[in-house]
């Protein structure tokens, strides 16, 4: 029995050992996983609130489509602001125009039938060039708007463009013509189809928490408020 002492002990040094390689590497691990799950965690919020300023402007926008001229990031036009989201801060959300963008709608009113002028109304929310296109029978055809007026004939589609300085509500109006035995235009009805294209505004929205930076293009008229593009920086 006495020359069995000490056996145990290079087998104690060897789980050790083991224990050591494999509960270090393990503990590691842990530690980094607990350390990215949490940067993780941090960043999935951040751009959660983001995507809640972002929607907070475009709602504004659909409010008001004509919230702001201010070609310059600014929060001003989205206040009041909320103070926080879902306990936290609210993000840093700033909305500005995008001056001469160009974007556009098109609206196909119910066509006005009768011997007289027919008026059909847009509402803008930029400046640019409202087109109409009238397809109709009729030989000859009179669109107006602001003074302005194109005396069409010779076949459809008709098509007039009129300059706007301005975002505003605009009158168009329409008549369609025949001619008599003396080639003398009268009025007259015919049926027809119209299309007008008018320009609406864009708009950027930028919102920041922490790292997280989303910039949003968008566009907004009276109809509807539509992403353009969506950015995670």
């Amino acid at each position: 029995m006495n020359g069995e002492k000490g056996l145990v002990l290079p087998l104690v040094l060897v789980a050790l050992a083991i224990g050591t390689l494999v509960i270090t590497p393990f503990i590691g691990h842990a530690s980094s996983t607990l350390i990215g799950s949490r940067i993780y965690g941090q960043a999935i919020s951040e751009q959660y609130s983001c995507d809640a300023g972002a929607e907070w402007a475009l709602w504004r926008l659909k409010e008001n489509p004509v919230l702001t001229t201010n070609t310059s990031y600014n929060a001003t036009s989205l206040e009041p602001i909320p103070s926080e989201i879902n306990g936290s801060s609210f993000p840093t959300t700033e909305l500005r125009f995008v001056e001469d963008a160009g974007a556009t709608e098109t609206v196909i009113p119910e066509w006005q039938d009768g011997k007289r002028w027919q008026t059909y109304t847009v509402d803008t929310t930029d400046r640019g060039t409202i087109t109409v296109v009238v397809e109709t029978d009729a030989p000859a055809v009179d669109i107006t708007l602001e003074g302005v007026v194109y005396e069409l004939e010779g076949g459809s589609p008709y098509v007039a463009e009129f300059e706007i300085d301005s975002a505003d509500s605009y009158s168009i109006q329409v008549i369609t013509y025949e001619y008599d035995k003396k080639g003398k235009k009268k009025a007259a009805s015919f049926p027809g189809i119209i299309t007008i294209t008018y320009p609406i505004a864009s708009y950027d929205i930028r919102a920041q928490k922490g790292d997280c930076t989303i910039t949003v293009r968008a566009t907004a008229s009276y109809l509807a408020t539509r992403v353009i593009s969506w950015q995670i920086e």
